[in-house]
């Protein structure tokens, strides 16, 4: 390989890993449900416009088929001193589980505003308040649901029990 070739190489590989150290450097976490779920998503909310959201949410909720933790993503939007973000968190689609929508409103100053969210699978809604909070390691899964004449080893659902509602 010419020496142009490896200078690119390094600077390619370089460049990665910076990226990967200002995504970890970047978190912006919250807590809902009276601090009980965590949401941590890879971004800073700097500037005005548009912000791409990916995280995830862990903490306060059911398992679902023997995961705690789920991916995030959607869509933050910053003008002045507000912050509307629309995301979903992508729990599994087991029975009683599914993905929830969620819509906030934050003040920039405060980083805390109300949160609307709902499940369509469950059919069920609640409203909220998103709070900052220091971002904390995601913990480890939970062990699956025994296995059983509806649920296989891992925890997934296969009876009659699991048919849409």
């Amino acid at each position: 390989m010419s020496s142009k070739m490896r200078t690119f190489a390094a600077l390619i590989a370089a460049s990665s890993l910076i990226g990967a150290q200002d995504a970890a450097a970047t978190q912006t976490c919250f807590t809902w449900n009276s601090g009980s779920t965590h949401l941590q998503f890879n971004s800073a909310f700097t500037g005005s416009g548009l912000h791409a959201l990916t995280g995830v949410e862990f903490g306060g909720l059911s398992p679902c088929a023997g995961l705690s933790h789920w991916p995030v993503f959607g869509t933050a939007f910053t003008k002045g001193n507000t912050i509307v973000m629309g995301f979903r968190a992508e729990t599994v689609d087991a029975d009683g589980c599914g993905a929830v929508d969620y819509i906030v409103k934050l003040a920039l100053s405060t980083m805390s505003g109300p949160l609307q969210l709902h499940n369509d699978r469950t059919d069920s809604s609640n409203k909220n308040r998103l709070v900052p909070a220091s971002c904390t390691g995601v913990p480890a899964a939970v062990p699956p649901l025994a296995a059983g004449p509806e649920r296989d080893a891992e925890g997934n659902c296969s009876g009659s029990a699991c048919q849409v509602r």
